[in-house]
């Protein structure tokens, strides 16, 4: 009963940790080190009454979903996937083991032990960067989640039921097997790679239609220079000479800055951040909103893709805008700014709030959770944290003088 605890612990282990590599999650140990007691004592249990492995699985999946609030869907794909890859390094570090050693239990607990220090490896050479979990159509959902988990299975029923048969054929199961995981995975790569591949350029269609807005935008604000040159030789006309100056200063003010915003946009080099500013100037300008924007170049180009830098940005400015535009928010202000501190890459945008009691920071990135109408569902600020989490980064928010600031920020900067 001991010796199977310990192993069992050391297999979870393992299983876990591949896939906290593979999700990219940080390392929350507490969390991690439960989920590890709990599946290695589901596991025992199903062992000790003898029940079908299958149960195992299942116990260990919604041990998973449960501890790390993920869809089931998800989950399992996740879950069958890292539990392939270990099965395919336990197959070729048995066949030089049996070589030397006969005793099963310590057979077992160096298996384990090497599994574990080539995970370790696996994750300090970031190899788990060219694997990634996507969200992807359903249907090829159902289809890997089939492959991954009738290989584990069938696998599984042949190693419990017939063991002899692959003890006499190790060598070319070994082969079989990794071969299988090494294509298995391949294919999976590049599938992700076509979806992003395909999201890229959707991203790109839609935003270069905002780039063309823009270059109309400052063609037309130079066209306008005559009608400028025409308005102040009114104010010229009607204005006592007294005030002419302040009237002239007062209205090249007004003019100036949302020139100046517009303009400036030219200079970040980002299609997609360079779209979404933007929008947001011209937005802000329609219900009088006063927005800042400091954005330097490549930033987040190493770390993020088009698609999550439109994911974040949209998700925290829709945020913003809808915190400012209600009726008691006074001071209506939404400052951005992307740039590096201390070499450090930061997002951060900071807007005003109507009510700083109202905001409840531990709710909010809850999945699902949402301050507008009751009946809708929000998942905003849940996707920008997972987005934020998978590439290593963190996420502050901090509420201070009717003011709340969301601070992204990646230690690593190569993502």
């Amino acid at each position: 009963m001991v010796n199977d605890i310990i192993i069992n612990s050391l297999d979870g282990t393992n299983i876990i940790y591949l896939w906290i590599i593979l999700n990219k999650k940080n390392n929350i140990w507490n969390r991690f080190l439960f989920t590890i007691i709990i599946c290695s004592s589901l596991v025992t249990i199903v062992e000790y009454f003898k029940l079908n492995f299958i149960a195992s699985y299942i116990l260990m999946i919604m041990t998973i979903k449960i501890m790390y609030k993920k869809e089931l869907k998800d989950v399992v794909l996740e879950f069958f996937l890292a539990l392939f890859i270990e099965m395919g390094f336990q197959l070729v570090i048995s066949a030089i083991l049996n070589i030397a050693i006969y005793d099963e239990f310590i057979k077992g607990i160096i298996l384990e032990l090497i599994t574990l220090g080539i995970i370790v490896i696996f994750s300090r050479l970031n190899l788990s960067d060219n694997i990634s979990f996507e969200k992807i159509n359903s249907d090829i959902s159902i289809y890997f989640i089939s492959t991954f988990s009738m290989d584990v299975i069938i696998f599984k029923i042949i190693l419990v039921y017939a063991n002899e048969l692959i003890l006499n054929n190790l060598l070319i199961t070994t082969l079989i097997v990794t071969i299988s995981v090494i294509s298995q995975i391949l294919i999976y790569v590049s599938i992700i790679r076509g979806i992003k591949e395909n999201q890229k350029l959707k991203l790109s269609k839609e935003y270069n239609q905002v780039i063309d807005e823009i270059i109309q935008e400052i063609k037309q604000r130079q066209h306008d220079f005559a009608n400028y040159k025409n308005t102040i030789q009114g104010i010229v006309e009607v204005v006592d000479e007294d005030k002419i100056g302040n009237a002239i200063r007062n209205y090249i003010k007004d003019e100036n800055i949302y020139d100046n915003k517009i303009n400036e946009l030219i200079y970040i080099d980002n299609v997609i951040i360079r779209s979404i500013i933007y929008r947001s100037i011209c937005k802000a300008k329609k219900y009088n909103i006063d927005f800042k924007y400091r954005i330097n170049n490549k930033v987040l180009d190493n770390i993020l893709s088009y698609n999550e830098v439109s994911n974040i940005l949209n998700n925290l400015l829709n945020n913003a805008f809808e915190e400012v535009m209600k009726n008691d928010c006074i001071k209506k202000n939404i400052e951005i700014k992307i740039l590096k501190k201390d070499g450090t890459p930061h997002l951060i945008i900071k807007n005003q709030i109507a009510d700083s009691n109202n905001v409840n920071i531990n709710e909010m990135f809850i999945r699902g959770y949402s301050t507008k109408n009751i009946g809708t569902r929000g998942y905003g600020l849940y996707n920008v944290e997972q987005i934020t989490t998978l590439h290593k980064g963190l996420l502050e928010v901090e509420v201070e003088s009717k003011e709340i600031i969301f601070d992204v920020y990646f230690n690593n900067s190569s993502g």
